[in-house]
């Protein structure tokens, strides 16, 4: 097989015989495929195959070739609609139709339309949501919701990229747990961006503020607050994890809530300065940059001093 956009080819990946596909090639989907040995990929975009065939990966020329072609496709998609789109069009490629693991965060809703249309075309579904950075590959948590079957393919199929792959209960089960994660990661982040502001505002210098915490032992210490809080007080924010992607992901938690009648206070406030970020911009940016947005506001600078 050549690639549409250059560059090595290798044969496609196995994972107990079956191959594997990846269809998704951004911040996570990249790392798991260049992890697989061999595994087979692809992306609507032509810069996410650009920058996958520059890392050796061998491409599909398009969804219908690589689900032809590969009996496990792991799924690494940005939005609920864009999954299912995707699912609908993996079902109707071929029958019977491939096992899908899917790594992408969603709602639990979604994921159980997916495997009712998935295993309707003799198919199987997982969802398999990453717990871990996008850097962090390898030593990633999979929290898979399905049954013991298509655990065991996942298992098989995803050892490179996770230390630990837990069935978390019933198709649907592992994004729960993923939308919950996240929406602590949210509440988190907010919470860092006022403290590190009223550092400022109260005359201590935010940069001394995040070197006393980071090696205290204090429990407000988390492992968000290591990664963010050091770049936010020396101005990068460039994305690990964007603010587009976390406005997403907290607004299917608290959409969660709602559905199951779960009144919340911290989380659609963290939601609420997410929103105010997003509007002002600051989307492509690392999730932190609601603190650029409360700077916006009061007029201060929260940088190392």
């Amino acid at each position: 097989m050549t690639t549409p956009t250059g560059g090595a080819t290798r044969p496609a990946g196995t994972a107990g015989g079956a191959r594997v596909g990846v269809v998704g090639l951004g911040a996570m989907g990249l790392p798991i495929a260049r992890v697989l040995d061999g595994v087979l990929a692809y992306d609507p975009d032509p810069g996410a195959r650009d920058r996958a065939a520059t890392a050796g990966v061998a491409l599909a020329q398009d969804l219908a070739d690589l689900v032809d072609r590969c009996d496990v496709v792991v799924l690494s998609l940005p939005t609920p609609d864009v999954v299912a789109d995707v699912v609908a069009q993996v079902a109707a490629s071929r029958r019977p139709a491939p096992t899908v693991l899917d790594t992408s965060t969603i709602d639990p809703a979604t994921a159980r339309r997916s495997d009712e249309l998935l295993r309707a075309a003799g198919g199987r579904y997982a969802d398999c949501p990453v717990l871990g950075r996008p850097e962090a590959v390898g030593r990633w948590t999979l929290a898979v919701g399905g049954d013991e079957d298509v655990l065991e393919t996942a298992r098989r199929a995803l050892a490179p990229v996770a230390a630990r792959i837990l069935l978390a209960g019933p198709v649907g089960a592992g994004q729960t747990i993923k939308l919950l994660n996240n929406l602590m990661l949210g509440t988190i982040n907010a919470a860092t961006a006022e403290v590190l502001l009223l550092a400022e505002a109260a005359g201590v210098d935010p940069g001394m503020f995040v070197d006393t915490l980071l090696d205290s032992g204090a429990a407000s210490v988390s492992g968000l607050f290591r990664d963010v809080a050091p770049r936010a007080v020396a101005g990068d924010f460039s994305p690990t994890f964007s603010l587009h992607l976390m406005h997403k992901d907290n607004g299917l938690a608290l959409r969660l809530a709602d559905s199951l009648g779960v009144p919340l206070a911290v989380g659609p406030a963290a939601q609420h300065l997410n929103t105010m970020a997003l509007a002002a911009g600051h989307g492509h940016e690392d999730s932190i940059a609601v603190l650029r947005v409360l700077e916006e506001i009061t007029g201060r600078t929260a940088r190392r001093h």
